[in-house]
């Protein structure tokens, strides 16, 4: 954070949770710094919150050896039969069409929770940093998506973009 900050830095916004203060701190590479946000911490909740991959019968192999020692972790646990045959699915999952599903399932719920709880500016920013959309190739294409997706596309085009 900036040592010093002048009013002309920081700027304000209405969200839909209110008057949102933010500034753009270049000392650190253009990353935004919301003063006042008021579900950011909620929002992190919400996504830190994962499904336990042994309940669910999956894993992720990369390699042979990954896949090997989860495909047996899954006979040890009695998950599935020896020789019984299992799918992939996105990001290296791998485990019974049904497992692979009821674990993707669980993250389509919990996402479900932002737009009820979560400010969609604030949501913004925050993936404007965690993507470091201030210099990648694809600008803010990535947080713009986040919000696309968890909003819907006419809530995204109400949004303060940088």
């Amino acid at each position: 954070m900036k040592a010093t900050i002048t009013t002309e830095e920081i700027k304000t916004i209405e969200t839909t949770k209110g008057t949102l203060k933010y500034y753009r701190d270049f000392d650190n590479d253009g990353f935004v710094v919301m003063l006042n946000a008021k579900t950011i911490n909620r929002y992190k909740e919400i996504k830190d919150q994962h499904p336990d991959a042994d309940k669910y019968g999956v894993f992720w192999a990369f390699s042979n050896e990954q896949f090997q020692r989860g495909y047996k972790n899954l006979v040890n646990k009695g998950v599935i039969k020896d020789g019984d045959k299992l799918c992939g699915g996105p990001a290296g999952i791998i485990g019974t069409r049904k497992g692979i599903d009821d674990f993707m399932y669980f993250y389509e719920e919990r996402d479900k929770q932002i737009p009820k709880e979560c400010d969609p500016q604030e949501v913004y920013f925050y993936e404007y940093n965690n993507h470091e959309c201030c210099y990648g190739w694809e600008g803010d294409a990535p947080a713009y998506g986040l919000i696309v997706n968890y909003f819907g596309e006419d809530v995204a085009k109400t949004i303060k973009r940088i």
